[in-house]
């Protein structure tokens, strides 16, 4: 009967322990598990990915705060430097850019219903909308804003009641403004105010990096999320969000590793489950702005509040 030898013995050791690293790490650099759909990602770039976390379509960019796979197919996204729409085969089929870039001139872009573009001028702190042709047809001065300071604005969005919602991220703040500029709910957040959605609830759920808070129509807390929350999995920074049909939440992280231990986009369900999670640095630190699309890689019914 042959024996086995210390040696050999240390050394099957040493090789199952390497197997179970090396499986360990191609888990740390995708997706754990089930996304049960397609994504459009941003932050260092622009992307959709497959449910495996595979890179399908990409496109050159700045650092993307915001963008939107549109219903024309096209995807549209703020970068700092412009607000863009392109098709597929990268063609631009409108472009927006601030005359003031300082401190990042455009970081928020909403398509409307009409066929107009909401745009969130951070350079500024001006939210505006402005036609196909490209020319500005409203413009809302917000505040607190000082001209080309980096932190007058991240997202913005345009709500069915016609009233704009402004997260002021160096403030801390986020304000529901009407057209006329008049603040009719002050939202104060513990961190930058990065993004905010009004959900069919009345709620308004917002982004702050340590947390995503939501809000009743009175400003109090009525649920919050931590990057605390999920023992054993590292987050940070929460900054876009897309909350989905089924009340789970989509969110990216700014910054997203720390010794690429962390994850760049991750799903949450209301009683503080993770769905899934994407670790892969090799993405880009920084993953901002997510969509969370159909099996076949299309927005989801409804509209889609991001």
């Amino acid at each position: 009967m042959k024996t086995t030898s210390k040696k050999q013995i240390m050394q099957a050791t040493w090789l199952a322990a390497m197997l179970v690293i090396g499986s360990a790490n191609a888990q740390a650099e995708g997706i754990t598990g089930n996304v049960g759909g397609k994504l459009l990602a941003s932050g260092n770039g622009l992307m959709l990915l497959s449910a495996a976390g595979e890179v399908e379509w990409q496109q050159s960019t700045g650092l993307t705060h915001d963008a939107w796979l549109l219903a024309n197919g096209n995807i549209m996204y703020a970068d700092g430097d412009s607000v863009t729409e392109v098709t597929r085969d990268h063609k631009v089929v409108f472009e927006y850019k601030s005359t003031e870039k300082r401190g990042g001139g455009t970081y928020a872009c909403q398509r409307l219903a009409n066929g107009n573009t909401m745009i969130g001028e951070n350079s500024t702190g001006k939210v505006l909308e402005v036609d196909p042709a490209g020319k500005v047809v409203f413009e809302l001065q917000t505040s607190p804003a000082t001209v080309g300071e980096h932190h007058n604005m991240r997202m913005a969005r345009k709500l069915k009641n016609g009233n704009y919602l402004v997260c002021h991220s160096g403030a801390h703040i986020v304000k529901e403004y009407t057209p006329k500029g008049e603040v009719v709910l002050e939202l104060k957040t513990p961190n930058i105010a990065f993004s905010a959605i009004r959900t069919a609830a009345g709620t308004t759920l917002v982004g702050s990096l340590d947390k995503i808070m939501e809000f009743d129509a009175k400003g109090k807390v009525v649920w919050e999320f931590s990057t605390k929350d999920i023992p054993g999995v590292s987050i940070r920074n929460m900054t876009g969000i897309n909350l989905l049909p089924n009340g789970n939440i989509v969110t990216g992280c700014y910054s997203a590793y720390d010794n690429n231990e962390g994850c760049g986009l991750l799903e949450i369900t209301r009683d503080k489950k993770l769905v899934w999670r994407l670790s892969n640095p090799k993405l880009g630190g920084s993953m901002m702005a997510v969509q969370k699309l159909s099996a076949d890689g299309k927005p989801l019914p409804g509209d889609c509040q991001r």
